[in-house]
């Protein structure tokens, strides 16, 4: 088992949960990814990803995590605060919990040898998270700070694209980027302090857990990527339309 490091029989593990992929499934659940940002490929395909990773106990402590993920993934976005047009609170949301779960997936694509995921590779930070996730101590908010985006697309919340997990780097920082479910989730990996100003951005224990709106433009890896997309998709039928 990847978590707990012991010889157990491994079950069938989900690297992004299964339900985040049901907002994309069309009348035959299938849906549209991009399997190469660069590149602009994408595939229909017909369920999520999973490796053989965890032991039936790993697995159900994870799910502990999933479960607070879903709440976000299936709950409307709440209104925005006061006095601001991009700001939302998710009171019934823990941080600690919300912040594991995203810290699980992203663990996840770093030890599982599935091609999509080939963009995450953690290195000595594995053994960190891995213990983050086994006491479920999701630390201080300098430790692997998480950003939360609502993507939209002319002004509605859009929840139509899977994308490979990428990564970037602010100010020397690596940051992790990855598309769930409409939420764009970036991830600072990096044995220094967060890059100047994120530190009141990123999720923290001391505040209510945050959103910001965001439009799909607003992020040009996401757009040239989309665009590539959309160039590519007559080879294996796909029409993508937001």
């Amino acid at each position: 088992c990847k978590l707990c490091l012991l010889e157990k029989p491994l079950c069938k593990s989900h690297i992004i949960p299964e339900f985040a992929y049901k907002p994309l499934y069309d009348s035959e659940h299938r849906f549209v990814e991009v399997t190469d940002i660069n590149l602009g490929r994408a595939k229909k395909s017909q369920k999520g990803h999973w490796d053989r990773l965890l032991c039936r106990e790993c697995e159900q402590k994870i799910n502990i995590f999933e479960k607070h993920g879903l709440k976000m993934i299936e709950s409307p976005l709440p209104h925005h605060i006061r006095g601001s047009k991009i700001i939302r609170e998710h009171p019934e949301l823990s941080y600690n919990l919300i912040k594991l779960f995203f810290l699980s997936i992203m663990w996840r694509s770093s030890v599982t040898g599935h091609q999509l995921f080939k963009n995450v590779c953690l290195g000595p930070h594995e053994r960190k998270i891995r213990s983050m996730l086994l006491e479920n101590n999701s630390g201080n908010r300098e430790d692997y700070g998480v950003l939360v985006f609502n993507l939209h697309f002319e002004g509605s919340h859009f929840r139509d694209i899977m994308i490979e997990p990428t990564y970037c780097r602010v100010e020397g920082r690596k940051c992790y980027r990855f598309l769930i479910s409409g939420f764009l989730v970036l991830i600072f990996v990096a044995s220094h302090s967060l890059p100047n100003g994120y530190d009141k951005v990123v999720l923290s224990p001391d505040k209510a857990v945050i959103s910001y709106d965001t439009e799909l433009s607003e992020f040009k890896f996401l757009r040239e990527g989309w665009e590539m997309a959309a160039q590519t998709t007559k080879d294996v039928d796909i029409q993508l339309k937001p």
